[in-house]
């Protein structure tokens, strides 16, 4: 059994054909996952739909970095959390420009807003889903900041060895997508990951997979994901079908 540790099934493009697109995953052996939300809308719907499919969708509920600025109040994000949350995310630091979104401009409410997402963590004791991108100095000054070190996993993981080192040595796992299939990057960074340290997530409808780019990304090619891991690390792929499953069991207790 597969776990997508890091899906969208809430959104919009998976409207028409939800249910065909769960039951294509579960037909490929990916049998749990896990929706995070990326404001209160989509973390309200991503619980929705984990209400849906119980024990087979877990949601998370996250503000992502680039609803930094916005009036969010750590009681905003607090009133949404269910039994059923299962941990806290997307959130993190993206500094990367996106659709004329000023991120070097928003810097300090994206650090004001992940550190406040973190102390939630720490005092619901759940993981947290971080996002990351071109940000990992001030992620780790922030996470060293903390009183101590919430559980979690860095998602679509895009940095090189020095940042793989530093998450390893904080204790986090490490999320790879689709862009581990085709990045060249990627390639030479994926072998000095830890395969006990190592989660499986697709991003959908983000990050297809090599011989779908350009298409709707889904949960169903984690299998994908996995055979290119399984060469990377000349192990078998059910090697690692087995350890990222039991990695996503023991990070998010489902």
């Amino acid at each position: 059994m597969y776990i997508d540790t890091h899906c969208h099934l809430n959104f919009s493009k998976f409207d028409e054909d939800r249910a065909m697109v769960i039951g294509n995953a579960t037909k490929a052996g990916v049998k749990k996952f896990i929706n995070p939300g990326d404001d209160i809308k989509t973390s309200i719907s991503a619980a929705t739909l984990a209400g849906r499919y119980p024990g087979i969708i877990f949601s998370s509920v996250g503000i992502h970095p680039y609803n930094a600025g916005e009036k969010i109040a750590q009681t905003d994000v607090i009133r949404i959390l269910t039994k059923q949350t299962i941990a806290i995310g997307e959130c993190g630091l993206d500094y990367h420009p996106y659709k004329g979104f000023s991120a070097i401009g928003k810097k300090d409410e994206q650090i004001q807003l992940f550190d406040m997402q973190l102390r939630i963590a720490l005092e619901r004791n759940l993981p947290v889903i971080i996002h990351s991108r071109e940000a990992f100095g001030d992620i780790f000054n922030v996470l060293d900041q903390l009183p101590s070190l919430p559980k979690g996993v860095f998602h679509c993981f895009s940095g090189g060895l020095e940042d793989i080192r530093n998450i390893i040595d904080r204790g986090f796992y490490i999320g790879l997508d689709g862009n581990a299939t085709y990045s060249k990057q990627l390639a030479m960074v994926i072998p000095s990951i830890p395969l006990t340290r190592l989660l499986l997530e697709t991003d959908s409808p983000y990050l297809p997979p090599e011989g779908h780019r350009g298409e709707r990304s889904e949960p169903k090619y984690i299998p994908l994901i996995a055979k290119t891991i399984a060469t990377l690390h000349q192990v078998s792929q059910v090697q690692v079908e087995k350890t990222t499953t039991a990695n996503a069991v023991t990070l998010f207790s489902i």
